[in-house]
């Protein structure tokens, strides 16, 4: 997960992930094909950071998901709700971004899931997300477990 971007239309790779108290933050580098044509990244790509970042912080959890008997990843959270408040455009850049992210909320069913992409320079964006927990296999709605309860609350603000 530290390997370098080596092309601009590789996928983006994590440069670093590290945890403050209560925020997960991943850093993710600005690619020349995330730029639309006002010159600044296009709002679409922004979700992709977010999931970028939100599948980091689920990897801190449960590693690499187990497969469905598709051979597909059996994942147990669904995305809900997105809202984004776009507070500055976002140029292309030599450093990455960060995105910081942290529980504001954990409910039985489901969490609410805040972020900011950011840099030294401010806020580019703050999103909220709401997430449940639901049985891949049935695709039903499912409790969190104690353990991802836990996980869940080591980040919350």
């Amino acid at each position: 997960m530290t390997e370098a971007v080596t092309q601009l239309t590789a996928p983006a790779r994590p440069i670093e992930v590290r945890h403050t108290p209560r925020r997960h933050v991943y850093h993710r580098q600005v690619r020349f094909s995330d730029i639309d044509a006002h010159g600044h990244v296009n709002n679409v790509r922004f979700l992709e950071y977010l999931e970028d970042a939100r599948i980091a912080l689920f990897l801190d959890y449960a590693g690499t998901p187990p497969e469905d008997r598709s051979g597909l990843p059996a994942v147990g959270v669904a995305i809900v709700r997105h809202e984004v408040d776009y507070r500055r455009p976002l140029r292309f850049r030599h450093g990455s971004v960060r995105i910081e992210s942290w529980v504001t909320k954990v409910n039985r069913v489901s969490c609410e899931l805040a972020a900011e992409i950011c840099s030294d320079e401010g806020v580019f964006a703050e999103a909220r997300s709401t997430i449940m927990a639901f049985d891949p296999h049935t695709a039903k709605p499912r409790r969190f477990t104690i353990p991802e309860r836990t996980f869940l609350k080591r980040y919350l603000h």
